[in-house]
This record gives C-alpha cells, sequence and structure tokens, in this order.
C-alpha cells in the first residue's frame, strides 16, 4: 500500500493492512484487518461482521466520503440503515465554482423523454446504447452511453472534447438518484449535527493511538497476528476512555 509517511516521495509501495474500527459513543465497538488499500470495499463486510459480532443491526451508519459509493449505497439500503455517508465529488460539486464548468455533462440541460443531452454548443447528444461494469466485489452497474454526432467542426470542440469520435457522455440513474438522495439528507439540520460528531468520534480512536500513544506501526506479521494487536490496542483505548468518562462524572 501507498503510506502517508513517505520520505522518498515517490508513492512506493510498502506491506501494510487497512485497519477499519466502528464507533459508537467514543468507544471502539467493532474492528477489522482488510489487505486492500480502498476503504470503500471494505465498508459492507466491516459492518456485517461487526452487526453479527453485536447480534444487532444499525439504523444509521455514518462515514466519510471514501466509503461513498453506489454499491455501498444499495448495501446500506438492504441492511436496513440510513446512509449519512458523503461520495467523493460531494463538497465540489457543491461549489458555485463547479456550476460553471461549462463542459462537465452534470451540468448540462437533460431531456428524459427523449434521452438526450444538450451540449454547451447547443447540439444534441443522443443514447446510444446500455453497458455494465463490474467491480473487483461482483457488484454490477448499470451505464448508459451518449454520444454528439455534431462535434465535426464545432468551435467548441478543443475545450470538450479530444476524443476521435466526439464527445462521449457516461450516466447512470442509479448513481444520481442516490446522490439526490443523499444531498436531501445531509441538508438535514440534525443530520449535520450528527455528521460534526463523527469527525470527532472516528478520528479520536486513530489520534489515541497513533498520536498520543504514538503507535504507528505494527510489530506482528499476518492478519491473525495484527489482529490480536489492534484487539489489544482497542481494549486499551476502551478501558482508558471508560475510566476518563468516570471520572468526569465524579468531577461534575
Amino acid at each position: 500500500m501507498r503510506m502517508k509517511e513517505d520520505a522518498m516521495k515517490n508513492g512506493q509501495l510498502k506491506p501494510g493492512y487497512n485497519v477499519q474500527v466502528g464507533n459508537e459513543n467514543t468507544f471502539a465497538i467493532g474492528y477489522d484487518i482488510f489487505a486492500d488499500a480502498a476503504d470503500m470495499r471494505t465498508l459492507p463486510v466491516h459492518i456485517d461482521n461487526v452487526q453479527k459480532r453485536l447480534e444487532h443491526t444499525f439504523e444509521m451508519v455514518i462515514a466519510d466520503a471514501g466509503y461513498g459509493s453506489e454499491e455501498n449505497y444499495e448495501y446500506l439500503e438492504r441492511n436496513g440503515s440510513v446512509a449519512l455517508v458523503k461520495y467523493g465529488s460531494y463538497h465540489q460539486q457543491r461549489k458555485k465554482s463547479f456550476k460553471k464548468k461549462l463542459f462537465n455533462s452534470e451540468n448540462w440541460d437533460y431531456d428524459s423523454e427523449q434521452k438526450a443531452y444538450t451540449c454547451p454548443a447547443g447540439n444534441r447528444v443522443p443514447y446510444v446504447k446500455t453497458v455494465t461494469k463490474e467491480t473487483k466485489n461482483g457488484y454490477t452497474h448499470t451505464i448508459d452511453i451518449y454520444q454528439c454526432h455534431s462535434c465535426e467542426g464545432c468551435p467548441l470542440r478543443e475545450k470538450c472534447s479530444k476524443a476521435k469520435e466526439g464527445r462521449t457522455v457516461q450516466r447512470n440513474e442509479k448513481w444520481l438518484a442516490q446522490k439526490k438522495q443523499v444531498n436531501e439528507r445531509l441538508d438535514d439540520d440534525e443530520n449535520k449535527k450528527i455528521m460534526k460528531r463523527r469527525s470527532v468520534e472516528c478520528e479520536t480512536v486513530f489520534g489515541q493511538i497513533k498520536g498520543n500513544q504514538h503507535f504507528r506501526r505494527f510489530y506482528l506479521r499476518s492478519t491473525e497476528k495484527v489482529t490480536v494487536e489492534i484487539a489489544l490496542l482497542l481494549l486499551g483505548y476502551n478501558i482508558k476512555n471508560l475510566m476518563r468518562k468516570e471520572q468526569e462524572k465524579k468531577a461534575a
């Protein structure tokens, strides 16, 4: 995996483990070790494992944008969990500057009845076919392809597309509907407060272990041994957290 600590600044790969930790009310309630650098692909397995251990289904799952994907949103819906999970371009798409990007197809007029976009030059970009793509987890995306047939001689072509066959646009109806739902949820005032708490509760665990306890490398090797190592660390973290809360009660 590529680590944050990159002394040679060349993106070198190093052996490592992806640690996923679930939190509730500042306590670590579950953990899993993955040999996969992408957080996005770990969420369904991690949630399933923690729910089985606790014999409990989560009413709501809060996570950062690294976990936002069509696959994960669909998984959480099947799980019966409300997803408070941003997607990768969430903040970017809400900026005024994003709306001014004329050649981003998400800002083009779309006719759902005719199944066609209208490009900045006023040309029609019609639907041509539907394709499916499969993720590493075996999840299948359904994507509609649209292509402009009026790019030849268009004065905006150089700014719009360098493809020989002209501008092509991909549209995923399910993904667009999911992003709309995420935006509506995250605009809710109560959910905004929950998201603010997420950063404090989740990042505190790693901040305490990596920052305050200076534990930045595993001493053991193999997933089985590293799992025991992180379990002991989180057990210690929870005990310390419990003692802190008890002291705060006495002080109050």
